[in-house]
């Protein structure tokens, strides 16, 4: 079990020095009066026992029994030295070695002499790399404190209750070296990750102070001509303090502290002490409170003859060792993704100042405090390595997280059930085959019929023109060698578009020839890297190359099926017939309807009657595209392609129709169908304009 301590009553009674051997202190608890005495040495005698500092004119006691709070007052009398002002003041250039001063005015007033100096010490050594991972080197912490000696009245300087000085009263000659050893810790860098340091203390060492050289000693006193006054003051009876752990000086760990002292238990509370608790009940009297802080506990009620010369017992008590300062910091936010540019990093380093960073939009984290830093806004990760060492509690971030919320299937087209929650999709995947390209703009001021433009590289996927006006040179004005990465302009040369009605192109023109590469991916990570099945054909520039995903279909071709008759139109799309079939037959089987993969699309069709030998032709998403009759081949062009949709032979009629009549089939298209979705996420406007791009690929047999 450790033992506290219990702290004094009093504090500064007077602003003038006391004359020693003057002052004398009266209480009274119930009907008895107790008192004490000054004895003529700086100490007080009687009921408990003190010390008096006549320089400072405070008196510093234990009064037993102690009285409580609602027994009244203290009454303090004593003499003072009245003095025409302030103290006499003289002062002295540190030296570290014992000092010599003769003060003026001599003969000086008994226990008024105060001494004040500047120490220098060291608040902790640093080993660095002391377990051998590269040699090793110190770093001395230094830290400075102000430092009092005073006058007992018999004629020595006191620090801390130590001698550390002799005053002569009559000659004014004061000698003095107020240096003392102390102690601090050592600590030795342990064997961690590169990044931060670990450590542990390895021992304690011992030194003396020194002065500080840049400030003078300064000497404060009064002379005996200096007449004294008598004074009688009241001081209410306050609250004692208890100082539990003297020794240690750490933080108590709220709810760990159990204490006993005069003849009562005493526990903690959500910062209040209580006693005369029950176990049952788990109540119990507040009586005071506690600074965790400091282990300082102020108590307001005690049991009666308390005597405060006694100490508290500590049955219990959990402490917080500190917090050491880091050199690196990981965090994740509280939400992801993260706001480009949003994150703001708070921290207050070992130094004591308080340093903001902002994130830029590229997520690099930049400040003079900084050696590196980055934030990972997909993710919501904060990586910071700290130029100079900070208190890890004192890191503060804020930042704006993006939230998303579920959208109405009706609105967005599509079940959004199995999307994820961000509504972004992944459109790399490992097996899946990317088209890697990069495309090179070349300026031409003015073509030369006939003339070779040579690209800068060969094998081409693609070679474009465009005039100053923005429309494309339709593709007979030049010829095309990608192998060799050669353009040759037409003779004659005509600038215009492959329109019906052809546009005049103004130069410049600007010639755009693309390479690619299709490649199988391999892996693709969260970083964004993403690995190849081969290497590629060429080099592509990093910042401008692009990787495009590719959606496969296998082997495509267009057909014709589920052809059949019916009657007549119900309005309703259907792959089967709906009510009665029709006299007269289409021969599908000896002239069946002919397609090809150029014109063909994925419609269902049907072919209706106006008369007994003319049709109109209807496709369920794209309409009426044309008309016929029983005596000639129908042939309706795709206006994307020039190509036939379909080709009906008019032989394969027979006879017999009537108007109304209707023939439905289903076609399919060698390009497969799909949906483009596109999000935009809810904000200000960014840019200007966006745009993507897409493109049919493919092989013939």
């Amino acid at each position: 079990m450790a033992t506290g301590s219990v702290g004094s009553v009093g504090g500064s009674i007077s602003r003038k020095p006391f004359a020693v051997g003057s002052v004398a202190i009266e209480w009274s608890v119930g009907a008895t009066t107790y008192t004490l005495s000054d004895d003529g040495a700086g100490h007080l005698t009687g009921d408990g026992a003190g010390v008096i500092n006549y320089a400072f004119g405070t008196v510093q006691f234990k009064p037993n029994p102690a009285p409580r709070p609602i027994d009244g007052d203290y009454e303090f009398s004593y003499n003072r030295w009245n003095g025409a002002g302030t103290k006499l003041s003289d002062s002295v250039t540190a030296t570290q070695a014992e000092i010599t001063r003769t003060l003026s005015g001599a003969p000086l007033s008994v226990g008024s002499v105060v001494v004040k100096a500047t120490m220098v010490r060291q608040r902790e050594a640093l080993d660095f790399n002391s377990n051998g991972a590269g040699g090793s080197a110190s770093e001395r912490r230094e830290y400075k404190i102000d430092v009092y000696a005073s006058d007992n009245g018999d004629g020595e300087l006191l620090r801390d209750g130590e001698v550390v000085g002799t005053i002569n009263y009559t000659t004014g000659e004061v000698v003095f070296d107020l240096r003392k050893n102390y102690t601090y810790e050592v600590l030795e860098e342990t064997e961690g990750p590169v990044l931060y340091q670990e450590w542990e203390v390895d021992g304690g060492a011992s030194e003396l102070e020194v002065y500080d050289n840049t400030i003078d000693i300064a000497l404060f006193y009064t002379i005996t001509s200096d007449p004294t006054t008598a004074v009688t003051k009241y001081i209410p009876i306050e609250a004692v303090t208890v100082d539990l752990i003297p020794a240690n000086g750490r933080p108590i760990i709220p709810g760990s502290l159990l204490f006993t002292w005069a003849g009562k238990t005493y526990r903690d509370r959500q910062g209040a002490i209580i006693t005369d608790w029950s176990s049952t009940t788990d109540a119990g009297v507040s009586v005071g409170s506690i600074d965790y802080s400091t282990g300082i506990v102020s108590l307001e009620d005690w049991a009666d003859g308390a005597d405060l010369t006694a100490a508290p017992v500590l049955l219990g008590c959990l402490t917080w060792r500190g917090e050491r300062t880091t050199n690196f910091s990981k965090f994740r936010a509280a939400g992801a993704p993260l706001r480009q540019g949003s994150m703001i990093v708070n921290a207050v380093t070992e130094a004591g100042e308080e340093i903001v960073v902002t994130a830029a939009l590229d997520g690099s984290l930049t400040h003079a405090k900084i050696t590196s830093g980055n934030v990972d806004t997909e993710n919501g990760i904060v990586s910071i390595e700290w130029a100079e060492p900070v208190f890890p509690t004192s890191i503060k971030y804020s930042a704006v997280a993006y939230k998303f919320l579920p959208l109405d299937p009706t609105l967005l087209g599509l079940n959004p059930t199995r999307l994820p929650s961000d509504g972004r999709v992944p459109i790399f995947l490992p097996g899946d085959v990317g088209v890697f390209s990069h495309t090179i703009e070349t300026a031409v001021a003015s073509p030369v019929a006939g003339e070779d433009l040579t690209f800068t590289r060969d094998h081409q996927a693609e070679v474009w023109v465009k005039g100053a006006n923005g429309l494309a040179l339709k593709p007979t004005a030049y010829v095309l060698d990608r192998e060799a990465g050669i353009l040759t302009w037409a003779d004659p040369l005509v600038l215009e578009t492959d329109d019906e009605e052809p546009q005049a192109l103004t130069t410049p023109l600007t010639v755009f020839d693309r390479v690619e590469d299709m490649v199988l991916i391999t892996d693709v990570q969260v970083s964004g890297l993403i690995g190849f099945n081969a290497p590629l054909s060429q080099d592509y520039p990093a910042d401008e190359a692009v990787l495009s995903s590719a959606v496969l279909h296998g082997d495509l071709r267009a057909r014709v099926y589920n052809l059949f008759h019916q009657a007549s139109w119900t309005s309703v799309w259907s792959d089967s017939r709906i009510g009665s079939d029709t006299t007269a037959k289409y021969n599908d089987v000896a002239f069946p309807l002919e397609i090809n993969n150029q014109g063909s699309i994925k419609e269902r069709w049907r072919i209706s009657f106006t008369s007994s030998t003319t049709f109109q032709i209807v496709g369920e998403t794209v309409g009426v595209i044309g008309t016929g009759d029983t005596s000639t081949d129908c042939a309706i062009a795709n206006p994307a392609t020039g190509a036939p949709y379909f080709t009906i032979r008019q032989a394969g009629w027979g006879s017999g129709w009537a108007s109304g009549n209707q023939v439905r089939f289903n076609t399919d298209g060698a390009q497969s169908p799909f949906w483009l979705a596109r999000t935009v996420l809810s904000g200000p406007a960014t840019a200007e304009e966006d745009s993507f791009a897409t493109q049919n690929r493919g092989d013939a047999d």
